[in-house]
């Protein structure tokens, strides 16, 4: 393992550590039946695990985002493949999300316009398509891995 993933590691091991013990600490310190002015720790715990996570997400996004660009820049032709088939996959969704399946009073309720229902429906399948696509590609690889 290189020296840099292996830092990459204890970081993440690290900050998954704290949020952890964060978490849990704030469900042991919570109290439902005390007043909120008495659940200051629980609370700090609670934003620390919550900041923690917060933050490591942003970065391993864009960790992983410089990781993409650089791959994409280094191996031009498979990502524009890649590209055209998640934007080919999100505009099949679009046009197959019906926009009904949420009531317009749930939209309503959270101040939201119901104009709105078909991105998410788009959005949702093309997840589950791309989610399907991938444990398609991974199981072909290992069988044809095992097959060599």
């Amino acid at each position: 393992m290189k020296k840099e993933n292996k830092l990459v590691l204890i970081i993440a091991l690290v900050i998954a550590i704290v949020a952890s013990i964060s978490a849990v600490a704030y469900a042991m310190l919570y109290k439902s039946d005390a007043p909120v002015a008495e659940q200051s720790l629980a609370n700090a715990m609670w934003g620390v695990a919550y900041w923690v996570v917060f933050i490591f997400a942003i970065c391993a996004s864009l960790g992983m985002a410089i990781f993409l660009i650089k791959q994409a820049i280094e191996n031009k032709a498979r990502y524009l493949i890649i590209l055209g088939i998640t934007i080919v996959a999100f505009f099949v969704s679009y046009f197959l999300a019906s926009g009904t399946d949420v009531p317009q009073t749930a939209f309503e309720k959270a101040g939201a316009d119901y104009s709105v229902s078909k991105w998410i429906g788009a959005a949702c399948y093309t997840v589950y398509v791309l989610f399907a696509g991938l444990i398609i590609s991974v199981v072909y690889s290992e069988v044809s891995k095992r097959l060599k």
